[in-house]
């Protein structure tokens, strides 16, 4: 219940992810999502109908949302239900973001910035045209200024594949595009894709904090705690 700021919600995982980064805390839904349960509209309906009186709305997230086909006719089915709606999105696949703008079906959405753009290819481990992710954030960050939406980019800071030049990289890019949010997110090396990284100490709380402050001369910034 805290994977929208303010609001009480309940959060739906869809599985299926178009990258592999070694660091992702949901690697059963990246890897094998044919292995786990699916959830029936029938049952989510019902949730989302009966806590309507004290829910304050619904997270989409993943993996990745935007790979699976079926998200549009969910999203609309949330909507129906009145409820705003969070899209948690690594950026790939701006056309599809940008459908959802269009036609109203997404409140808030909150990208992973996962890095600067040449290292997207190694951390995310896959062959990746690291112009979507531009296109999706100026897409987001243009939505936001215009009211369409609410948006944040986040960046989860792993020792040895996001350092604090990445990341200022990254906040002076957002600060160029209008961005208004930015959260350093810190890693959590209990739960990971790659087993080596389980072995990673994250950077000090204190480091993140002071790192944050440094990036507010491109782009408001914030350090969150807690992997959300």
């Amino acid at each position: 219940m805290i994977d929208w700021q303010g609001k009480i919600v309940s959060t739906l995982f869809l599985g299926g992810c178009n990258l592999r980064c070694c660091f992702c805390h949901n690697a059963e839904l990246v890897t094998g999502p044919d292995k786990l349960s699916d959830v029936s509209w029938e049952k989510v309906e019902k949730h989302l109908s009966d806590k309507k009186q004290w829910l304050d709305g619904c997270v989409v997230s993943g993996g990745e949302p935007c790979v699976n086909s079926g998200l549009k006719s969910l999203l609309s089915q949330i909507k129906k239900l009145g409820y705003p709606i969070k899209l948690d999105t690594n950026g790939t696949l701006p056309r599809v973001l940008s459908q959802l703008i269009k036609e109203e079906l997404v409140d808030y959405i909150a990208m992973d910035f996962k890095t600067r753009l040449e290292k997207y290819p190694e951390l995310a481990q896959t062959l990746l045209d690291t112009d979507c992710i531009r296109r999706s954030a100026e897409l987001i960050a243009d939505a936001a200024s215009e009211g369409a939406i609410s948006a944040e980019f986040r960046t989860t800071v792993v020792p040895g594949f996001v350092d604090k030049d990445d990341v200022l990289e990254i906040a002076a890019y957002l600060g160029r595009i209008g961005a208004q949010s930015y959260f350093l997110q810190q890693f959590e090396p209990k739960h990971v894709m790659e087993n080596k990284l389980s072995a990673t100490k994250p950077y000090p709380d204190d480091y993140l904090v002071d790192l944050a402050d440094e990036c507010c001369r491109y782009v408001p910034t914030r350090y969150r705690s807690l992997i959300v």
